[in-house]
């Protein structure tokens, strides 16, 4: 059995980039010498708690940005499958039903995300009675 270290000596910072770089607690607490009651007992905490989805936040906004900076390219390839007249018609079909499944799902996400930041005055979103 491994030995554990002194649990108050682990910061929060370590127990935090353990738990996102392992797939479980027993894991991220093996990572840092202690045990899995230890992580529990400081997700009881308002701070740490805090830390860590600001964290995982991070990450998550790291991944979109990454996903929306290939969105231009992906958009070109499906185009130009569905446009090359080569392809079989089934193929190119497909390709233009992706293109408009996704296009209106990009739209309802752009205007949620209008709605969420306030700019929702002519948005779907905004259930108030009373706007013109």
């Amino acid at each position: 059995m491994a030995k554990r270290r002194n649990e108050t000596a682990v910061s929060d910072e370590q127990i935090i980039a353990a738990l996102i770089s392992n797939n479980s607690i027993q894991a991220a607490a093996e990572a840092c010498g202690i045990s899995p009651r230890a992580i529990y007992d400081r997700m009881g905490y308002r701070d740490f708690k805090a830390m860590y989805s600001a964290a995982r936040a991070d990450i998550i906004r790291e991944a979109v940005m990454s996903m929306n900076s290939r969105l231009t390219e992906a958009t070109e390839t499906i185009f130009n499958i569905m446009n090359d007249t080569g392809n079989p018609p089934a193929t190119r079909l497909a390709a233009a039903r992706v293109m408009l499944d996704n296009a209106a799902k990009f739209m309802d996400r752009l205007t949620l995300a209008d709605a969420i930041a306030g700019n929702y005055h002519n948005s779907p979103y905004n259930f108030d009675p009373d706007r013109d």
